[in-house]
């Protein structure tokens, strides 16, 4: 695919997945438009992109806020004139028994992972569907595939995720929208310091970079794909999960302990 001068909104553009894939896509030759809450931590995106492109740029927004996800969207159609790719990235996480978890920070979890994604879908898609063209990627992980111990409010909005995007898939081939979902296993940003250090620790051969995902998320953008799960040896679990869900439940539980004696 040419990604030449092609526009592309991604989310969550301060850090880690979101900030890698803005970069690669202008690098590639697109118009990136990366936004996230803080400018001060875009300021590094913002330097990035303007090596490969003078017409790329970031905007502050809160998508977990539906009128600044509208002027947002506004703003880079009238600045552009269209949004060719969406990518919807931003979102948090947080390691805490659901029992322990306020009502607070469960919402304030799904109105950013899963319904910021709705919010900015909602926005873009009424010029996507006029031109009749367009590829919407949302960042989902395989804690959307397969449930942990206390993640249960980040797992809800990530199946969540993939049950928005499995359902668009099919609604939007016909108008010559694309989508695309993307699920990684654990990755080495910043995201992981907000978790509580008993969270267990990942195996080494299974944690990614960011480059690794942003790599995969442009291939299957190009290729067109619907769902990439990465790293291979946890997509051949999800896939075990479908013939042995008992067995993967069992393995989850005896691995995924949380650290003992770390209060």
């Amino acid at each position: 695919m040419d990604f030449k001068d092609q526009v592309a909104l991604v989310t969550g553009a301060s850090s880690g997945i979101g900030q890698r894939v803005a970069i690669d896509l202008s690098a590639r030759g697109a118009i990136v438009v990366g936004c996230s809450r803080s400018l001060k931590k875009l300021q590094d995106t913002a330097n990035e992109l303007k090596r490969y492109s003078s017409s790329s740029t970031v905007m502050v927004c809160d998508v977990s806020a539906p009128e600044q996800v509208k002027e947002m969207v506004r703003r880079v159609l009238s600045q552009f004139g269209r949004i060719d790719i969406l990518i919807n990235n931003a979102g948090f996480g947080a390691y805490q028994s659901f029992a322990e978890s306020s009502i607070d920070s469960i919402e304030s979890m799904l109105r950013t992972n899963y319904l910021g994604t709705v919010y900015c879908t909602k926005e873009v898609l009424p010029s996507m569907i006029a031109r009749r063209s367009g590829h919407i990627a949302n960042i989902s992980s395989v804690a959307g595939k397969i449930a942990t111990p206390n993640m249960a409010s980040y797992c809800a909005t990530k199946f969540a995720l993939m049950g928005l995007s499995e359902s668009l898939y099919h609604e939007l081939k016909p108008l010559g929208i694309h989508v695309s979902v993307i699920c990684p296993g654990p990755v080495c940003t910043k995201f992981h310091l907000l978790f509580d250090d008993l969270a267990p620790n990942a195996p080494a051969f299974v944690v990614l970079d960011a480059a690794a995902v942003s790599q995969a998320i442009v291939k299957a953008i190009e290729t067109e794909r619907f769902e990439v799960v990465m790293p291979r040896v946890l997509a051949f679990v999800c896939f075990l999960k479908g013939l042995m869900p008992g067995f993967i439940r069992f393995l989850t539980a005896r691995t995924l302990r949380p650290r003992a004696g770390r209060r």
